[in-house]
């Protein structure tokens, strides 16, 4: 088993993808290099001064302002009630990150230094590059980082890693797969190796994952049943661990028959969900449902990067402002590093353009490193959060 982790350091974003054998079990979405401080996102284990917005006595918990627009849970209890006390600065950690809408659930951090009057995040603030090999690829035996600087940055921090430099012209997620792979992390339907597929719904209480042959051939009914389910238990695995999906999670697997059919499932089940960090609650339900439950580490890239676009009967979702933004600079980035000698020009749609406006660091960053070869600029032929690339 070989364990790579490329690292990607744009001047919006870092991000990052745990490669095991080929397979991209992983990802993490950082601040680009140099805005660590800014960096607000609740992750699980990150301290923050937060305000005291209110006390629910019902709930026996207070909601709190911790600086990302979203009110966090604190569960009061006797060591911590005496201090939470409304428009009170309190210090807390992040416990579970934001989920559905949901502030952060928080708990409360004794004796902490509050020299701020707002609420935001708390030092220590670490290089984007390490954060994202501390969190994900510990592990990992070769580190590819596309950052001369940060690659000596993780030397240091790591001196005994496998830690190398590459710069390709397609940038490192094109090169490892990594970009394929977090296309199809967004998409409902999955496909499963030698034909069917999986279709994933994250609701608000539970995500379902449903198992469908679409086209998969076997020998018999009964060995077409076992080889689907089979292949269904890694790949949902896969989906889940890559996709951060945690809360009750619904599994319907085709039926087995046969006493020595369900055995050799029930193993290859059992083996596929161990690759699922912290999960537990394994069981089928009366109806056949296979359910459990996994932590929620992060919030999954659907919440995290999409959001509710109203349509009718059904809503749907689409990609958030942010997310755009984010892409439209990777790309010219990008290009303008495989083509050297090209002048080239960013049209956004109207609200693209005008977020874009308020990050006029990404652009100074781009100029320091490929100079005035670039125009970025407003098109309103194209559709508000898109965006085209013309040289």
């Amino acid at each position: 088993m070989t364990l790579r982790l490329v690292i990607e350091c744009g001047v919006a974003e870092t991000r990052a993808a745990l490669i095991e054998n080929d397979i991209v079990i992983r990802f993490w979405f950082g601040p680009a290099r140099g805005d660590e401080e800014q960096d607000i996102t609740p992750r699980v284990g990150r301290r923050f001064v937060g305000r005291v917005l209110s006390i629910n006595r019902s709930l026996n918990a207070a909601f709190v302002d911790i600086g990302d627009g979203l009110d966090a849970f604190l569960t009061l209890n006797k060591t911590n009630e005496p201090h939470v006390i409304d428009g009170a600065l309190i210090g807390v950690s992040v416990k579970s990150p934001p989920r559905q809408g949901k502030g952060a659930v928080v708990k409360y951090l004794p004796d902490v230094d509050i020299s701020t009057d707002a609420p935001g995040r708390l030092p220590p603030f670490q290089d984007a590059a390490v954060e994202a090999v501390n969190l994900i690829g510990a592990d990992a035996e070769i580190v590819i980082i596309d950052s001369g600087q940060a690659s000596a940055v993780l030397k240091a921090h790591r001196s005994a890693a496998d830690i190398s430099y590459e710069q390709p012209t397609c940038g490192l997620f094109e090169t490892y797969d990594a970009q394929s792979a977090l296309e199809i992390a967004f998409d409902r339907c999955v496909s499963l190796s030698g034909g069917g597929e999986l279709i994933i719904d994250e609701a608000q209480a539970l995500t379902a994952i449903d198992v469908d042959s679409a086209g998969l051939t076997a020998s018999s009914p009964t060995r077409l049943r076992e080889k689907i389910a089979i292949s269904a238990g890694y790949e949902a695995a896969h989906q889940i661990s890559l996709r951060n999906i945690g809360g009750h999670i619904a599994i319907d697997f085709p039926a087995m028959s046969g006493q020595g059919a369900r055995e050799r499932f029930n193993e290859h089940l059992k083996k596929a969900m161990a690759s699922i960090e912290g999960a537990g609650g394994f069981g089928f339900s009366k109806s056949g449902l296979f359910c459990f439950t996994a932590p929620h580490h992060a919030q999954s890239l659907l919440e995290r990067f999409t959001e509710v676009s109203p349509a009718s009967p059904l809503s749907g979702r689409k990609f958030t402002v942010d997310f755009q933004a984010k892409s439209a600079i990777r790309n010219l980035e990008q290009c303008l590093h495989a083509s050297p000698r090209a002048n080239l020009q960013l049209r956004l749609g109207s609200v693209l353009y005008d977020y874009m406006s308020v990050y006029e660091i990404w652009r100074q960053r781009l100029q320091e490193h490929y100079g005035a070869r670039f125009h970025i600029v407003a098109d309103d032929k194209i559709e508000e959060r898109g965006f085209e690339l013309t040289e």
